[in-house]
């Protein structure tokens, strides 16, 4: 598993090292050309590094949280007293699930970290170790529920999901940059392709999204292994997420996993200040080693 993690985590670095001159950019307004500028200037280079950096840290025991003391199980809203992590996640399943749901999730600390499984609902698990989230997308074909420790994301973490994602949050829990070994996923995961409106209308509501005319637009296409939970979504543009210039780019991954290419994919995300919504994107893949990168406008 640590050593899938390194593989993983060294796409960022991978992703870095070519010049952000080679950015393609097909933008043609004032915004877009703003967006590519800063990428440009903050260089997505070392955007990639810190975060893989910081993320081996974490992985090699050199940063720090407070952790549960007591050893073996208890329930959720017992461990919520002593961790403000998991009092965030218990606040979170009371308001937005059931106070019934939030109480049925277990918490065992074991020499792997903490362990967090609904009693319920399986799908729903997530480990802890220090600021490493380690998981599992649900919503898979026939397989039940969505895993809903995706769907409240928390701050300064790296969460590795189905061995496949990395997804990084800011200080306020927003996806900041993630990148995916999609061929590996393509090959191994099957996701339920149907939109649950539910999750989308969350999405669009928590995430500061334009009602009527955002939809949940996936980072990392669900029809090839990408989760359908909030990590993998932000609220975009139902125009460009349908049938706009990320649609096309999407197909482009799509093409070349059918034909059996090798696809590494990483998205960089831009925020105005606090805003949850952002309003750019940097699509990046790797296909057969041939790099292209490119600046989506989110309007």
């Amino acid at each position: 598993m640590r050593k899938n993690l390194y593989i993983l985590l060294t796409i960022s670095l991978i992703f870095g090292t070519v010049s952000c001159n080679s950015i393609v950019r097909k933008t043609t307004s004032k915004v877009g050309k703003s967006a590519a500028k800063e990428i440009t200037e903050k260089s997505s280079k070392e955007l990639a590094e810190a975060a893989s950096k910081k993320a081996v840290k974490e992985v090699t025991g050199e940063m720090t949280e407070t952790a549960i003391a007591k050893t073996g199980s208890r329930a959720l809203r017992e461990a919520a007293t002593s961790n403000q992590s998991i009092r965030a996640l218990y606040d979170n399943f009371t308001r937005r699930i059931s106070k019934e749901f939030a109480d049925g999730v277990v918490v065992t600390t074991t020499d792997k970290g903490i362990e967090m499984v609904s009693k319920d609902f399986p799908n729903s698990f997530i480990r802890m170790n220090k600021n490493l989230m380690i998981g599992k997308g649900g919503s898979l074909k026939n397989s039940g529920p969505m895993n809903e420790f995706l769907n409240h994301l928390l701050p300064n973490k790296t969460y590795m999901i189905d061995d496949a994602f990395v997804y990084k949050t800011d200080d306020i829990g927003r996806v900041i940059t993630c990148t995916a070994d999609r061929t590996k996923a393509f090959k191994s995961i099957e996701r339920n392709s149907q939109r649950n409106s539910d999750v989308q209308k969350y999405i669009i509501e928590s995430l500061d999204g334009r009602i009527g005319l955002d939809d949940g637009g996936h980072l990392f296409a669900n029809n090839t292994g990408g989760p359908n939970e909030l990590i993998n979504q932000i609220p975009m543009s139902r125009e460009l997420n349908q049938h706009g210039q990320w649609r096309e780019l999407e197909r482009m991954e799509e093409k070349a996993l059918k034909e059996g290419k090798n696809v590494f994919s990483q998205r960089n995300l831009l925020y105005r200040g606090t805003e949850k919504r952002p309003y750019a994107i940097e699509f990046i893949t790797k296909i057969d080693g041939k790099e292209t990168r490119t600046v989506v406008e989110n309007i």
